[in-house]
């Protein structure tokens, strides 16, 4: 059910891309209170991104999730944007999060919809 897509311009070796997706799904599964089984984690690194008029180190994320409630994305955006700052060396300030309240029917895994 849930997914995040992180799409950041800086480069990232491969086993630390692959040491980040896991720790992220990790995270995003207590942070939403999800199963890890459903989570899937997406990093798309050293792409060409200007934010804020800058190409400085920046991250976009686009958050997606059953049921995700628009009260708790402000806790939400604290907590995501704490761990993607602290695991890219960055500034909030360079971090921007997409948030997106799914339809169960419009959502498939494993040959079905939720």
């Amino acid at each position: 059910m849930p997914f995040i897509r992180v799409e950041t311009n800086m480069k990232v070796e491969a086993s630390e891309a692959d040491a980040f997706v896991l720790k992220l799904s990790k995270f995003l599964s207590v942070a939403l209170g999800k199963p890890e089984i459903y989570v899937t984690v997406m990093l798309h690194q050293n792409v060409s991104m200007s934010l804020s008029g800058s190409n400085d180190p920046a991250v976009f994320a686009s958050l997606g999730s059953i049921s995700l409630q628009p009260e708790k994305c402000m806790e939400l955006s604290k907590s995501v944007c704490e761990f993607l700052t602290a695991e890219f060396s960055i500034s909030g300030s360079r971090v921007f999060i997409e948030f997106r309240d799914l339809e169960r029917s419009m959502f498939g895994w494993n040959g079905r919809t939720f």
